[in-house]
Formats: structure tokens, C-alpha cells, sequence
């Protein structure tokens, strides 16, 4: 253990001393290595106006010569800090003789970053070049020359407005809580509930970073129930939230714009104004749609409640998942009273399928995944049609705002 010990030392001595340890006692003199790698620039920034220009070069010097007995060989790689040059990740180039730099464009390497690299966007990297000499067909074993040099990258800036998550954060809610997608519609998020007086964040993931939505302007004041255009970006803002209650918060992915509801501004139930039966000798009332029952023209269907959910975006779109057999219509009450009268769901006010165009009954079909219209009242045309629904299970989103139903497939 001792003698190897000794060995290694003599060996690390002759090496810092420009020599090899041979272990027949001579010494054997290192090959004195000329490569030299050098690169344009230490840090590019990639030009979106500018894509087919060269934005880096790296230049090297021959490396030894062994004069004609070998075949000397150049070879480039390029890749990221961090990957090690793998299989699938490097930019890879056998050299021509004589040929002694390589350029790469902004598009090159914005489009290496995007789909073979799979860096995040609008990230900053670190590029890794390395040349590689290797000598071949000679008498003896002849060690190549490796020379590695870095470059840092700030690459092309997009517009991200895209989420795997949303939540709500700040002082002014007790902890971060996600927002959802609604039902109704894929690219709105929506969160309606108790805030108090503090700061309100929007804090987003994506791709496995962290962004904030914030107004477009800079403004920190609220603007209630008024669509604000908003960015994202990863520095942190906020809305200042005046008073505490009851907000609801609605993020428009699509149409990038956030519109927050006060408690003096937010959106209401749809309203039913009607005379039960539709007649003309009874009370006028109003009631608040927060719940439907399900009335079938078959025999032995009943009155189903339905338990629907008001979305989170707006009280006036309900939702069910279910299904349903045959045809139905959808009443507002199963039992009511006005003016010391009780009625049941035979006079109340009722959505279901348009009347012909006189004003008459008629039962249609609901097509499946397709927006069509709703009609409502109390008179007799109208509860004495229905729309037969699709066959299975569907989510179905009743838009009184828009007066339109939709059965949408379920995922």
C-alpha cells in the first residue's frame, strides 16, 4: 500500500513536470499540445430580426502536428450545461481539413432550445462547445486534445400566456388557493369567495416555473367588474383590495384580460318574472334560479332536483352532470307560494325548447356537444314542451345570461 502510494507521487511529480512516469524507471516526455479554442463573445443574445445571422463563432488553432503517418480527425459538439454532450441532445460535426471555426445562427440555437433541448422559455442557458483532435493510423497510441468553452445565452423573449396552474395569493386572502377551470368553458378560470382588505397576487405555473398575471398597466387599483388586459410575466404584482367580502375573480386565458367583482358590483341570479300558469289572474312574482328540477313527459319519470352548480365566472350558468331519459323540461320550483298560494312544478316557470314560431308546443332534440337555444316561461306552450335529451352521460350547462343549453361529453 505504501509502495503504491510512493508510485502515484512520483507519477503527479512528473506530470506537473512536463513528463510521463514510466515504471522501467524513464521518463517519458508529454506531447507539448497546441490546440486553443476561443468564442466570439462570452454572452449572445438571440436577434428574432435577425435569425439567419450568425450570432456565435467559435474559432480553433491546429492542434500538434504528427506529420503524415496519421489521419487526424476534428470533431465539434454542442449542447447545454448540463446534459453532457448525450446522444440526443447534441449539435455534433466531423470538421473538414483545413476548416478550423463554426458559426451557428439565432435560429439555430433558438430551435435547438425549443425542441431539442426543451429548455424553458424566455430562460436564460449556458451553452458548451467542445473540439476534439483525435490522431489515428500511426505507429503509437497518440492521446487526443480536448479544449471546452462556454457561452451564456439570453434567448429570443415570448409572450407566454398559458397556465397548468392558477391560484390567488396576497394579504388579502388567508392562503394561496387554486383557481379552476370552469365547466362551461376550458380557457376561464374563475374563484368567487371571501377576501379581506390587503394584497391581491395571481401567481401562475407553467412549465415548471413561476409567473405572476398582472395588469398590463402597471396599475395596482382595482376596476371592478371591468375586463383589465394583463400579462405575464415572473415579476410579482398586485390589485389593491379596498374593503373586505365577497369577490369573484374571472382569468380569460384566451382574451388575456382578468375582471374582478366587487361585492357592490358582482354579477346576480338570473331573475324568473312570472304569473303562475302563465295567467293573467294570478300575482306576479319573481324568484332567483339557483336550482332546477327535472320534470319528464314519460310516465314514471317524477320530479328529479337536480343539485346543479352555479360556475364559479357567473350565477346565471348552471351546471348538471347526468343524464336523462327521453324528453324534459326544467322547472325553477317544485313548490312555491304567492300571496298565501301554494303551487307546485305544473305551474311553475320552466326552460325547455323554443315554441314554433306561433307561439306553440313542440318537442325537439338536444344535439349532443352543440350550443342551442333555451326558451323559458310559465304558460301552458311552454311547459307542455321538451327537449329529449342525448343518450348517457353528459355535463349540461344551462346559460340563462345567454339563454342557451349545451350537453357537453364528459372527460
Amino acid at each position: 500500500m505504501k509502495y503504491r502510494s510512493s508510485i502515484l507521487s512520483v507519477l503527479a511529480l512528473a506530470i506537473a513536470a512536463g513528463c510521463s512516469y514510466d515504471p522501467a524507471g524513464h521518463d517519458i516526455t508529454l506531447p507539448e499540445e497546441t490546440l486553443t479554442l476561443q468564442e466570439s463573445s462570452a454572452e449572445i443574445v438571440l436577434d428574432e430580426e435577425n435569425l439567419q445571422d450568425d450570432v456565435i463563432t467559435f474559432s480553433w488553432s491546429p492542434a500538434r502536428d504528427m506529420g503524415d503517418d496519421y489521419v487526424v480527425t476534428y470533431t465539434t459538439k454542442l449542447d447545454v450545461v448540463g446534459n453532457n454532450f448525450g446522444s440526443t441532445t447534441v449539435i455534433k460535426n466531423i470538421e473538414e481539413d483545413g476548416v478550423f471555426s463554426r458559426s451557428f445562427t439565432s435560429e439555430q440555437i433558438n430551435n435547438w432550445a425549443n425542441e431539442r433541448w426543451n429548455l424553458p422559455v424566455n430562460k436564460q442557458f449556458i451553452l458548451q462547445f467542445r473540439v476534439t483532435v483525435e490522431f489515428a493510423g500511426g505507429p503509437t497510441f497518440e492521446a487526443p486534445e480536448v479544449r471546452t468553452t462556454t457561452v451564456n445565452v439570453t434567448p429570443i423573449h415570448v409572450d407566454i400566456f398559458d397556465a397548468d396552474k392558477i391560484s390567488i395569493g396576497g394579504t388579502a386572502i388567508a392562503e394561496q388557493t387554486e383557481i379552476k377551470k370552469t365547466l362551461e368553458n376550458d380557457n376561464i378560470y374563475a374563484w368567487y369567495g371571501e377576501l379581506g382588505i390587503g394584497e391581491l397576487s395571481i401567481p401562475v405555473e407553467f412549465e415548471g416555473l413561476d409567473y405572476f398575471i398582472k395588469p398590463s398597466d402597471g396599475q395596482t387599483a382595482l376596476h371592478p367588474a371591468e375586463a383589465q388586459d394583463v400579462v405575464m410575466d415572473e415579476e410579482k404584482a398586485v390589485w389593491n383590495i379596498p374593503a373586505a367580502g365577497f369577490y369573484r375573480i374571472i382569468v380569460d386565458m384566451q382574451n388575456k384580460q382578468v375582471t374582478i367583482y366587487t361585492p357592490e358590483t358582482d354579477l346576480q341570479p338570473f331573475v324568473a318574472t312570472f304569473r303562475p300558469n302563465g295567467a293573467e289572474a294570478n300575482p306576479e312574482t319573481s324568484i332567483p334560479v339557483t336550482e332546477l328540477w327535472a320534470y319528464g313527459a314519460g310516465t314514471g319519470w317524477g320530479v328529479r332536483q337536480l343539485n346543479v352548480v352555479a360556475s364559479a365566472a357567473d350565477p346565471q350558468i348552471l351546471t348538471y352532470t347526468g343524464s336523462f331519459n327521453g324528453g324534459v323540461k326544467f322547472c325553477i320550483a317544485k313548490s312555491f307560494t304567492v300571496d298565501g298560494t301554494s303551487y307546485n312544478q305544473n305551474n311553475s316557470y320552466c326552460f325547455t325548447n323554443p315554441l314554433t314560431a306561433e307561439g306553440k308546443r313542440q318537442n325537439l332534440t338536444l344535439t349532443a356537444n352543440k350550443v342551442s337555444e333555451l326558451h323559458g316561461g310559465a304558460d301552458g306552450e311552454t311547459r307542455n314542451s321538451y327537449y329529449t335529451m342525448p343518450s348517457g352521460t353528459y355535463i349540461y350547462i344551462f346559460d340563462l345570461r345567454n339563454m342557451t343549453i349545451l350537453a357537453k361529453s364528459a372527460k
